[in-house]
């Protein structure tokens, strides 16, 4: 965590509803915000209007400028000339926060590969500028540097993805190796900071790192448990954002698969939320499974944080979940106290001994009055 750096943050119009959500992403790695600034309309050539680009000029010890959207490489480029300070976009904040996060080289190698991709078009556009004479110090290649250190950043990029590619056929032996085994497959899926892992440690009876702070989850764990005579297998898996990059995705995608080659979809969605957030990140996690190639799962819905919310809300959660995909597979619950756990594992469990089939398996948890 970066605690002495001041940033200034720029948050589009469309991001205004999930302002704290946004501010979250920023906090997790530079706690002092000096100003934050709204754009309804971004300028062409700097992102940001004229009238804030001077206003910023203005304060003082700003050390980066985060701009919670993708920026033109253009942009990024015309606001170190303007400004002398570094510029950050939305992707590559989130990429800051995932190097953060990453322990494992695989995780590593996956976040250095988004950056690098995000990065090519930035040095591209480095490179015409450099040669027009109007770009000094930029990124610090120096002058035609930046020939050189594309060509470094495509070699590289080779080199990282056969590492990804080794590591993702030993993570296919071993998922055949368990697969080989009459066992059932559970991926934990869902929206970053919604108690995947907490629900993960609960039934497991790990103590995988938890925390408030986005992705804090990178790698994929996986612990098996016997259930009323099923083994099942658990898989947590890194955490959704609204917008996830494309990019991210692309990297991610040997974490990711291991959602696609589960036999069941657990998507942990927090119940304690505002119903309109709620059917966001159900909209994400559905967005990321397409993406990934996800098609005729069968997906249990584990409304979490239950302890949280009164009746009321969580009846008008599971109306409006059930209006918007019509599932039947929901199932309330509180991973912090291991509330309706049991009935989770249950249904897993009569979904496996079904044969996938499609099961009515009514549940119900009483709120705690929040």
């Amino acid at each position: 965590m970066h605690s002495n750096i001041r940033v200034v943050v720029i948050l589009p119009h469309k991001y205004i509803n999930y302002m704290d959500e946004e501010l979250s992403l920023v906090k997790t790695l530079y706690k002092e915000i000096v100003e934050v600034y709204t754009i309804r309309r971004p300028n062409p050539k700097y992102y940001i209007t004229i009238p804030v680009l001077d206003e910023i000029k203005l304060l003082e010890d700003i050390d980066k400028i985060i701009i919670m959207d993708r920026l033109k490489p253009r942009q990024i480029i015309n606001l170190y000339r303007e400004l002398s300070i570094e510029v950050l976009d939305r992707i590559l904040l989130i990429l800051e926060i995932f190097a953060e996060h990453a322990g494992s080289r695989e995780a590593k190698l996956q976040i250095e590969l988004a950056r690098l991709k995000h990065q090519y078009p930035l040095v591209k556009e480095a490179i015409r500028v450099m040669k027009l004479g109007e770009l000094h110090g930029f990124l610090g290649a120096g002058r035609y540097g930046y020939e050189r250190y594309y060509l470094m950043l495509k070699e590289r990029e080779a080199r990282i993805r056969r590492g990804i590619e080794k590591l993702r056929k030993i993570r296919s032996v071993r998922r055949q190796r368990r697969r080989r085994e009459e066992a059932i497959h559970v991926s934990l899926v869902g929206y970053t900071c919604a108690g995947k892992t907490t629900l993960f440690n609960k039934i497991t009876g790990l103590g995988k790192p938890v925390g408030p702070e986005p992705f804090t989850t990178l790698q994929p764990k996986t612990s098996a448990i016997m259930y009323r005579g099923v083994k099942i297998y658990f898989t947590d898996t890194v955490g959704f954002i609204r917008d996830l990059p494309p990019e991210i995705i692309e990297a991610f995608y040997a974490t990711l698969e291991e959602i696609k080659y589960s036999d069941i979809i657990v998507d942990v969605i927090d119940a304690s939320k505002p119903v309109r957030d709620v059917l966001v990140e159900l909209s994400e996690a559905l967005n990321v499974f397409s993406e990934i190639g996800v098609h005729g799962k069968k997906i249990i819905i584990a409304l979490n944080k239950i302890d949280l919310v009164n009746n009321d809300h969580l009846i008008t959660v599971i109306n409006n979940i059930n209006r918007s995909i019509n599932l039947n597979e929901i199932v309330p619950i509180s991973a912090v106290n291991g509330l309706n756990i049991d009935k989770l594992l249950d249904y897993i469990a009569a979904v496996y001994k079904s044969g996938g089939e499609n099961i009515r398996f009514k549940v119900w948890a009483q709120a705690t009055e929040g």
